[in-house]
């Protein structure tokens, strides 16, 4: 027997299987207990379903064809689930207060994240976590013709290769410095040297 390795073969398994149409067997699979809709059946048979089969509809599409289970997730791609997580749950976990049931449902959440892979965008490129060097440098100005050429006093940071190739700057140089004079003191300096040399006029 050819190895059955696609939902729509599935299906088409298990029409031959019941011996009639997709239609009625929706209904037989309603009346065991499955929920799943004839359309479900035939889009997924037809390659027209465009969103991912819930685990009740492969349980059911497993149940009509006869095999196991794990057949029809292996064919969707999906991994079997386990029992009943509550199930598992310690006595005196439905006492639990609102604040601590949010607290597990929200690391429950992670780790469904984290097991599906959906972990993968929150994850930094491990070049990243390599520290880049950087290195402060003097302030430049703009020396085109017609520019102003009052110093640029904002702060450049340079990475890794561009900064190691640059040279520091006398310390004298750097605006952190205090032999380096703000542009209001040297406004209050020169406006000074001008009210003195009008005074000296007089």
């Amino acid at each position: 027997m050819k190895p059955t390795n696609s939902l729509p073969e599935l299906i088409d398994l298990a029409v031959s299987k019941h011996k009639t149409s997709v239609r009625q067997m929706s209904f037989v699979a309603q009346k065991n207990g499955y929920r799943v809709t004839a359309t479900t059946l035939n889009q997924i048979r037809n390659g027209s379903y465009k969103s991912k089969p819930s685990q009740e509809t492969l349980a059911a599409i497993a149940w009509l064809a006869g095999v196991d289970e794990t057949l029809a997730f292996a064919a969707a791609g999906q991994p079997v689930p386990g029992p009943p997580l509550a199930d598992e749950l310690p006595p005196g976990a439905d006492n639990l207060s609102p604040k601590s049931r949010k607290a597990v449902v929200d690391m429950v959440r992670v780790l469904v994240d984290l097991e599906a892979g959906n972990n993968e965008q929150r994850t930094s490129d491990p070049e990243d976590a390599t520290p880049r060097t950087l290195r402060a440098v003097a302030p430049t100005s703009d020396t085109r013709p017609g520019q102003k050429t009052e110093p640029d006093h904002g702060i450049t940071e340079l990475h890794g290769d561009e900064a190691r190739n640059i040279p520091v700057p006398p310390r004298e140089q750097l605006a952190a410095h205090p032999k380096v004079k703000t542009r209001s003191e040297q406004l209050d300096e020169e406006t000074g040297e001008r009210d003195g040399d009008i005074e000296g006029r007089f």
